[in-house]
């Protein structure tokens, strides 16, 4: 059995939440070492470790051995020309890996290096304001000019524009669904799905031709924290599927940047309430990239042409945060004379900013 339908085979073990399919393939060193392995040996595993017990009374969870619908999956993928990424590829994301309860399998249909790509996560209520609808299409363009994808779920109101902005902005839109890649939802969205699928990127971990519950959309949500670097709120309940993806964040230990709203609006109550919670505030859309801590296009155009000596320099510096010209030359093991001079040339460049003494990254 070869490695993508061993993990397939195991995601369809429907008995097995994720977080025991994930225990069990570190246990056995695979999801082929779950397949061969006896039920007694899997009871054993999960009873000694605690993983996934609460549902034993009530459900099978013993996985059988029958791969007909794991094959059924792979094959309608093939058909759709999707790719498969299973827990162990190389090119599955390491941001998603390490999360407890990882898909063990994830469908990809659309620009498949953006999987990787790190993006941002722009998320928020589907009765969106005009307002929010405004913040998430501008936010989401901004971030998409310094050649960033956003990441959302492709829902009615905030998530569309926010895959509408990214777009805009000239770079690839991830959207991870509730539902298996084959199916749009809501279809009113069909356009923009059609749109992702040539200029961006449809995921999920759902097989292909699944219609989805409504329980799947809340799993997806750590799916869309879980592949960005940030997420950022634009509106939403204080109890709604953007907060689960907030706390996913939090969880992960990803930054959560949220839109202020009106206090008169209830889709408003769930980013005011982040911000008092010490979420960072989006004051101004012009800061945005420097908020989220992105490179502009220009500065990456720029970094990709320095020479190795201005990459050192810069990399110093930009680890420090601001040091005096003394440490810097201590630091490079430079002539003074040579330090000076490549500082001159990154700060000409934009790149690094002289505060008398000191030093810093340019901002």
């Amino acid at each position: 059995m070869d490695e993508v339908l061993a993990y397939t085979w195991l995601s369809c073990c429907s008995g097995l939440n994720r977080r025991s399919q994930k225990f069990l393939v570190e246990a056995f060193g695979g999801a082929q070492g779950v397949f061969e392995a006896s039920d007694e040996e899997i009871i054993g595993c999960l009873e000694v470790y605690g993983a996934g017990l609460g549902q034993r009374k009530s459900h099978n969870i013993l996985p059988g051995r029958d791969v007909a619908e794991a094959e059924r999956c792979l094959n309608l993928a093939a058909s759709m020309g999707a790719s498969v990424f299973h827990y162990k590829d190389p090119a599955y994301p390491d941001m998603l890996r390490a999360l407890p309860d990882a898909p063990m399998v994830l469908y990809a249909l659309g620009e498949v290096s953006l999987l990787g790509a790190s993006g941002v996560a722009v998320v928020g209520t589907r009765r969106a304001s005009p307002y929010g609808r405004w913040a998430a299409y501008e936010i989401s363009a901004r971030i998409a000019s310094c050649g960033t994808p956003v990441v959302s779920g492709l829902a009615e109101g905030i998530d569309a524009e926010a895959h509408k902005g990214c777009l805009k902005g000239g770079a690839g839109t991830v959207a991870v669904l509730g539902t298996g890649i084959g199916h749009c939802f809501p279809a009113s969205n069909r356009t923009l799905f059609r749109t992702i699928r040539e200029q961006g990127l449809l995921l999920s971990e759902f097989c292909p031709d699944d219609k989805g519950f409504a329980s799947y959309f809340p799993l997806r949500n750590r799916i869309i924290s879980g592949i960005a670097r940030a997420v950022v709120v634009v509106e939403g309940a204080e109890k709604s599927g953007s907060m689960i993806t907030a706390g996913h964040a939090l969880e992960q230990g990803k930054d959560v940047f949220a839109v202020p709203g009106n206090i008169n609006q209830p889709h408003s109550a769930g980013v005011n309430r982040l911000i008092y919670d010490g979420a960072y505030p989006i004051m101004d859309l012009d800061t945005v990239p420097r908020m989220l801590g992105l490179a502009t296009r220009r500065q990456h155009t720029i970094l990709h042409s320095l020479s190795k000596e201005e990459a050192f320099i810069y990399e110093i510096v930009r680890e420090a945060g601001m040091l005096s010209r003394q440490e810097l030359c201590e630091r490079a093991g430079m002539e003074a004379s040579q330090v000076a001079s490549l500082a001159t040339i990154l700060e000409l460049k934009g790149l690094l900013s002289g505060r008398g003494t000191k030093i810093e990254v340019a901002k």
